[in-house]
């Protein structure tokens, strides 16, 4: 599966298809999933924004069998353009369980880099059956108010107002 607007400078998106491939050899792990994140997923990206690749893995099955555990998280370097990072998919439903709303919101990104249908659809099934509402509204109670921190710009005020959009459907969408 593949969604990438033409919006999107092909030039980066190429750029981020050879991180994804390198991260893949390098690591030797298999990415499922790799979408945009961050505000040009939402629609409102800001002349500085960069593009917020997030992309889940999947590493050979004797390394989670290991007594000695690999890092949960594949981070590369950051610059002005890129920020290309992941996490496991044991990390991913963990965080999925407690109600990190980030998580389900990478499942549902509307730019995909590369993707496997039926893996998302069977993890955005879990978090369905598995998910509280209650926690859910909490992630984003606590996104909505870090934003209070640091100085008042365009782009903070939408990251707020992003979470505060979420939870005014959560509350009004229980109503119905």
């Amino acid at each position: 599966m593949r969604a990438v607007p033409s919006s999107l400078d092909p030039t980066v998106v190429a750029e981020i298809d050879r991180r994804l491939a390198t991260v893949e050899a390098e690591h030797r792990v298999r990415i499922p999933w790799a979408i945009e994140s961050g505000s040009r997923a939402w629609g409102f990206p800001s002349p500085d924004s960069d593009y917020d690749c997030r992309f889940l893995f999947v590493r050979p099955v004797e390394s989670y069998l290991s007594l000695w555990p690999e890092r949960d998280v594949i981070e590369t370097p950051l610059d002005k353009i890129f920020d290309v990072n992941s996490w496991d998919l044991a990390k991913t439903i963990a965080l999925i369980v407690k109600g990190n709303a980030t998580a389900i919101e990478w499942l549902n990104s509307p730019i995909v880099y590369s993707g496997d249908e039926e893996f998302r659809t069977n993890l955005r099934a879990f978090a369905e059956e598995t998910v509280e509402r209650a926690a859910i509204g909490r992630h984003y109670l606590h996104v909505a108010r870090r934003q209070r921190a640091g100085a008042i710009t365009l782009k903070r005020f939408f990251y707020a107002l992003r979470p505060a959009a979420a939870l005014r459907w959560m509350r009004t969408s229980a109503l119905r």
